[in-house]
């Protein structure tokens, strides 16, 4: 498709009902994620050492990996993505620079650890115990 197509179609009545049910799905993705992250913060930021310890012996065990590859996935770890948006709007941003590298593009201090993320080819989540 060139660009000339692809701007009238974004200009005509269709293109301007897609991108609107466009952005009204992303909406209601993000208040979903919002809604989520309440109640993660409601029922367990209390013992939150205990919930991070628990996900890491979930998502990092051999048997689940290799169910998941066998299922044809890449790990999932949405609740390790749960938990990083719980930290990215409720914990202090991590000033360490250890905890950092080229591909770091975000870190917070959550309970006893740190979480971060990194980009690359895709992006993944690393939990470290804060020394």
């Amino acid at each position: 498709m060139d660009i000339e197509k692809l701007k009238d179609f974004l200009d005509s009545e269709e293109g301007q009902k897609s991108i609107d049910e466009y952005l009204e799905k992303l909406h209601r993705k993000q208040e979903h994620r919002k809604r989520w992250v309440e109640k993660f913060k409601d029922r367990y930021e209390s013992n939150l050492d205990e919930v991070i310890e628990k996900l890491m012996v979930k998502y990092y065990s051999d048997e689940y990996v290799n169910r998941e590859y066998r299922l044809g996935y890449q790990p999932r770890e949405s609740l390790l993505w749960l938990l990083w948006e719980y930290a990215r709007l409720n914990c202090k941003e991590c000033d360490e620079e250890k905890y950092y590298n080229d591909f770091t593009g975000g870190a917070y201090y959550i309970g006893s650890y740190v979480i971060q993320v990194m980009h690359g080819q895709g992006s993944v989540l690393v939990i470290d115990k804060i020394s």
